[in-house]
């Protein structure tokens, strides 16, 4: 079978869950991966004919992503701010609306030596993406999961960064006399009611326990990372949050009853109240 006689055949079968532009994109993006083929060479060679393990590779990707398996698990990685970031089911995939939150920390802190924990860091790409644009902030990963942990601290090896990975519960944050500049963090803030409206791949694939929170606590992990801020923040400094645009009258409102009286909102790229910075002085 050539290339495009494959490439023909994936599209026939994924037809029913992607648009042919996504399944053509995922046939490039496998071919990139697992044949280290350049996008120009399989523009160049569409009559290559493949080899049986070659077929059997793409065979196997295939009936992965029939099943909703995402295509960043299946290939083990995926691109956050230009880095290459490894994956594993124990952690989130990174969206590009988390991409935006790291850019929005970055405009507003350029020249500053700052002090900065990610907490629920996941993959790690949020402390990642700080420390790859500002290398002379310190900045520290905290994370429940182990499995979660060991993904990130890969990322950081392997991206050449210092940022260390710890394990903390942030619902039993234990306080100590250590100041910090910023927090950052992306917590679960998924409401159970909402699975309705989620598509498969990220429902059966993606772990429960980085998205959801209690129906009766949405505002469970926010209320615990205030309070903790409230105690271990700099007098100057801020908290930024990737938030559910459902809750953010409510986000407001907790910030002042946590001592942060000022919160400037910002916007994603689809026009949702997304991200929510904190601080108790209005600069």
């Amino acid at each position: 079978m050539t290339l495009i006689e494959y490439r023909d055949y994936f599209r026939t079968q994924l037809s029913r869950h992607y648009q042919q532009a996504e399944i053509d994109d995922v046939f490039k993006r496998c071919i990139q991966h697992y044949f280290s083929w350049s996008a120009v060479k399989i523009g160049l060679e569409p009559q290559y004919e493949l080899a049986e393990k070659e077929v059997e590779q793409l065979h196997q990707v295939l009936a992965l992503l029939s099943q909703g398996t995402p295509l960043q698990y299946i290939l083990g990685t995926t691109t956050f701010m230009s880095l290459d970031l490894k994956l594993s089911p124990a952690v989130l995939i990174p969206r590009p609306e988390t991409e935006e939150l790291v850019e929005w920390v970055l405009e507003n802190h350029s020249n500053e030596l700052l002090e900065v924990w990610d907490l629920c860091s996941g993959s790690g790409c949020i402390a990642l993406g700080l420390k790859a644009q500002r290398d002379q902030w310190l900045v520290q990963g905290y994370e429940l999961s182990e499995a979660a942990i060991e993904v990130a601290q890969i990322n950081a090896q392997e991206n050449n960064m210092f940022v260390s990975f710890e394990q903390q519960d942030v619902l039993q944050w234990k306080l100590t006399g250590a100041k910090v500049d910023l927090i950052v963090s992306n917590p679960p803030y998924v409401l159970p009611s909402e699975k309705k409206k989620m598509h498969i791949n990220v429902l059966e694939h993606e772990p429960e326990l980085a998205l959801f929170v209690p129906e009766e606590e949405p505002l469970l992990f926010y209320r615990e990372i205030l309070w903790l801020a409230s105690k271990q923040l700099n007098p100057n400094g801020k908290v930024y949050f990737e938030i559910n645009p459902l809750l953010i009258t409510e986000m407001i409102a907790l910030g002042k009853t946590t001592g942060f009286a000022h919160a400037k909102v910002k916007k994603d790229i689809f026009g949702k109240d997304r991200f929510i910075q904190f601080s108790n002085h209005d600069v």
